[in-house]
């Protein structure tokens, strides 16, 4: 019975110990690659479609190897900004090419004036944590 519970607690120190790594290895992640997308809609969409079309990229763009995180925002004028970092510009660019292939990111870039939009992959030089 001693021998069970002593496993049991090493188990549990593992396990835990294991989640705590793999989480300092997420806040770990340094952004090598920033990607900007500022864009204009089509007048037909509200501002709630393109959010809830935004939003359903996200378990789409997650999933990429490199992927760190996306903010989505919008001006006063109603012009948006996507901003998705990456920690490379090679996981940016495969990712990129990559979710052309997706119905539904095809739905969101559907909303898109693409004579507005400006893309680019930026290098940051400066990091303010």
């Amino acid at each position: 019975m001693r021998h069970l519970l002593i496993g049991i607690v090493a188990i549990l120190l593992i396990s835990c110990n294991t989640k705590d790594k793999t989480n300092l290895n997420e806040q770990n992640k340094k952004v090598g690659t920033i990607e900007l997308v500022i864009f204009d809609t089509y007048p037909q969409y509200s501002k709630e479609e393109v959010i809830a079309a935004a939003k359903a990229l996200n378990p789409i763009v997650e999933k990429f190897d490199g992927y760190i995180g996306r903010k989505l925002a919008i001006d006063k004028d109603g012009k948006w900004t996507d901003i998705v970092y990456w920690t490379d510009l090679k996981s940016a660019e495969h990712a990129a090419q990559e979710v052309m292939k997706s119905e539904t990111c095809q739905k969101f870039f559907g909303m898109i004036k693409e004579e507005s939009m400006q893309f680019m992959h930026l290098e940051p030089v400066i990091s303010v944590e």
